[in-house]
């Protein structure tokens, strides 16, 4: 009698299950899910984050590329910047300077001058020959309109390597400050002489901005 209850009991829970699934599946229709597309309203539901991170991405990208160019551009602006000088010192057409003789086994150029109160000193450059000998200073100042001669207050040439006028054979002197004092030394031009047997005449003559050049007498054609 037990056993026929418990049947019967189990048979009417399984009717009652049979019909409640069936309502559900096939009455109600709980069982369809529709996903919205992120193409219709609730797109910025599903976008909204994508969207942010690659505005993020391209923002940082631009600024990534523009700290570059900044960086590149600086670069370049101290690359190439540049200082340049420009002596006032005259030159040769062929680029040397404009006073140049030879005297002996020794070439001798003009390089440079300076006046310092009645002073004028100027720098002369010594190409030695192939012979080791006392080099003989001869530039003198042409003193005056009758063409009197006056010599430097320095003595001789004195090489560093030797100590006195007697040069090293091949060797090159450069700047070997030669003195000369000056009665008037706003009287330009200064006319000079290399003395010798090259005997060249040139002149000190004193440019707009107060610098000084060294150069041939001008031609009198």
């Amino acid at each position: 009698m037990n056993l026929k209850n418990i049947l019967i009991t189990l048979s009417i829970v399984a009717v009652v299950l049979v019909l409640i699934t069936f309502y559900v599946v096939f009455v109600s229709g709980g069982g369809t899910y529709v996903i919205s597309s992120t193409t219709g309203p609730n797109a910025d539901i599903f976008g909204a984050g994508d969207e942010n991170t690659s505005t993020e991405l391209t923002a940082s990208s631009t600024a990534s590329s523009t700290a570059f160019d900044s960086s590149s551009t600086l670069g370049e602006t101290s690359s190439s910047a540049s200082s340049t000088t420009s002596s006032s010192l005259s030159t040769a057409p062929g680029g040397g300077a404009a006073v140049a003789w030879t005297q002996g086994n020794e070439a001798f150029s003009i390089t440079g001058a300076e006046i310092s109160g009645t002073q004028l000193t100027l720098d002369v450059q010594v190409a030695m020959g192939s012979v080791s000998e006392c080099v003989p200073l001869n530039l003198r100042l042409i003193a005056d309109e009758q063409g009197d001669l006056s010599p430097p207050i320095t003595p001789q040439f004195t090489f560093p390597d030797t100590g006195t006028c007697t040069g090293t054979p091949g060797e090159t002197y450069t700047a070997q400050p030669i003195v000369f004092t000056l009665a008037d030394p706003s009287a330009f031009p200064i006319v000079l002489t290399t003395g010798g047997t090259a005997n060249v005449l040139f002149e000190v003559v004193q440019n707009p901005d107060g610098t000084l050049s060294v150069q041939l007498p001008p031609s009198s054609d």
